[in-house]
């Protein structure tokens, strides 16, 4: 009795030092249970940090692109890649690395994104809707495959899946970059104007602007756009009108579209230079012949009259380059005008001045030295009218000269 008495607490002992069959399975049941709920949570987290971590990248290209475009005028070629963000493609005016700071980052980790999948990268694409990028740079998720577009192709940006895209656009940065084109062109026109004063004739390139009329900057940037190509620089002499000088940026896409399209063009007249130019001239060369009322004219102002009153070579011409002319009878100095046609006296300067226009028409008696009385009529063939003053010189019959006889 004794013996079974003292072998049941140990059995008892050997019961609770393990776990039955049922325990087990309960516990298992429990263990797969807990599983089944926890890895689709984990599963999700490490997709999501993927996501996360995916558009991060994407984000950073995205700036990376705008800062390339910002300092070269364009985006890198489809065969440059994104690995032009971190090394210099040879794009003028490249100041990367971009990407990774300042030092960079492997290649291969800027361009893959968290499922080790390459980014793919789509110049100028084709979007629905139309024109919503400039560059798509895209990952195909999770799943790994593109289902909204593939390079080359077309891109549906609201489509359903799970596809991960950035969309650059340049935009806004072309905004700014179309102001200081404005500027530059408007310092180019300026210049062009103060050339044409001196020369009477526009420049033919930007580099004979520069010193004397222009600042080029530094490096030439100021002969060079935002989109670091040179400002193209044209002179427009066709037909009858007076020639027009052109200064013009290829714009945006780097595309010459002879003026059309996205071209930045600023047009310069010749009128208000030559127009300066021509009245300054007329003011001087007036004013000395005024004064030498005694110069007898031939007529030939250039060849003659001008060397007569000792004025220098420059005043032969007008501010278009044309030879000045003078209208004899009323002594006065005048300019053929824009048209270079002397017969149409509408544009010439002084306006309404041509080869057979008389001179003054005073109606006071000319106060001439000579004998005879002056009808004081100002003819223009009998009165020597001044044609720019207005003082009937009239000379009656007598022998002498009015001088500047008052009306």
């Amino acid at each position: 009795m004794n013996d079974s008495r003292d072998s049941q607490p140990e059995a008892c002992r050997l019961r609770r030092g393990g776990f039955t069959l049922v325990e087990i399975i309960v516990a298992v049941a429990i263990v797969a249970i807990m599983a089944a709920a926890i890895t689709p949570l984990a599963y999700r987290e490490i997709t999501r940090a993927r996501e996360e971590a995916t558009l991060r990248e994407l984000a950073a290209l995205q700036q990376g692109l705008l800062e390339f475009y910002e300092d070269t005028g364009r985006f890198p070629g489809e065969s440059e890649g994104l690995g032009a963000l971190l090394t210099d493609p040879g794009a003028d005016g490249w100041q990367g690395p971009y990407v990774g700071g300042d030092r960079g980052e492997p290649l291969a980790e800027t361009t893959t994104d968290a499922w080790g999948e390459s980014y793919v990268y789509d110049l100028g694409p084709t979007t629905v809707p139309a024109g919503t990028a400039d560059v798509i740079i895209a990952s195909g998720g999770i799943d790994r495959a593109l289902t909204f577009g593939a390079a080359g192709g077309t891109w549906t940006v609201a489509g359903n899946g799970d596809d991960l895209l950035s969309l650059v656009v340049a935009g806004p940065v072309n905004r700014d970059k179309l102001e200081d084109c404005q500027r530059e062109l408007a310092a180019l026109a300026d210049a062009a104007r103060r050339y044409f004063e001196d020369h009477a004739e526009f420049p033919t390139t930007t580099a004979a602007l520069t010193d004397a009329y222009l600042d080029a900057g530094v490096d030439g940037d100021a002969l060079t756009d935002p989109w670091q190509r040179a400002y193209v620089v044209q002179v427009d002499d066709a037909g009858a009108n007076p020639p027009d000088f052109i200064a013009r940026s290829w714009g945006p896409d780097r595309a010459n579209d002879t003026g059309g399209d996205d071209d930045v063009s600023l047009n310069v007249s010749s009128l208000p230079p030559a127009r300066k130019t021509t009245l300054y001239k007329l003011e001087i060369v007036q004013t000395a012949l005024n004064l030498d009322t005694g110069l007898a004219l031939s007529g030939d102002w250039s060849a003659t009259d001008r060397a007569a009153l000792s004025l220098a070579g420059g005043f032969d011409t007008d501010g278009w380059g044309r030879d000045f002319e003078i209208n004899v009878a009323s002594r006065a100095v005048f300019s053929a005008g824009a048209d270079g046609d002397a017969e149409t006296t509408d544009d010439n300067l002084p306006v309404g001045v041509g080869p057979g226009t008389g001179g003054g028409s005073g109606n006071g008696n000319g106060n001439g030295n000579g004998n005879g009385d002056g009808d004081g009529n100002g003819d223009g063939n009998n009165g020597n009218g001044d044609g720019n003053n207005g003082n009937g010189n009239g000379n009656g019959g007598g022998d002498g000269a009015g001088s500047n006889g008052k009306n």
